[in-house]
């Protein structure tokens, strides 16, 4: 994607998931190590339908785990490098989760977190 800041130790290679384009590692990430925050169009769960895709969407959840917003990174103006992380093929394969800073805050931010070391 033409424009968008993509730090040094990952790259967008073409991939057979979404978009055809994903997020890869250039050196090995650390256990530990965070990075974000995911940015995207902040909106009310009640502007989502059945139809709305929701692939490239995070949940901002309140404190008693009710969804208080989605942030839409659906359009590239909004959003950040982070879209293009996929959701892992299989459970053995995962190696990220997502963790939210400041979660009864209603403008939290949501990182990415490795919990696995992938060697390849």
């Amino acid at each position: 994607m033409l424009g968008m800041y993509v730090p040094d130790r990952f790259s967008l290679k073409s991939s057979n998931v979404q978009d055809g384009i994903g997020l890869y590692t250039a050196r090995q990430v650390k256990k530990g190590e965070k990075f974000g925050p995911f940015a995207g169009e902040k909106k009310l769960p009640s502007e989502l339908d059945e139809s709305t895709d929701t692939r490239l969407m995070w949940e901002v959840r309140g404190n008693k785990g009710d969804v208080l917003y989605v942030l839409d990174a659906s359009n590239p103006r909004h959003a950040n490098w982070l879209r293009f992380v996929h959701q892992a093929p299989s459970q053995e394969e995962k190696n990220l989760a997502a963790i939210q800073v400041q979660p009864h805050a209603e403008d939290s931010n949501t990182f990415r977190r490795i919990y696995r070391e992938r060697h390849r």
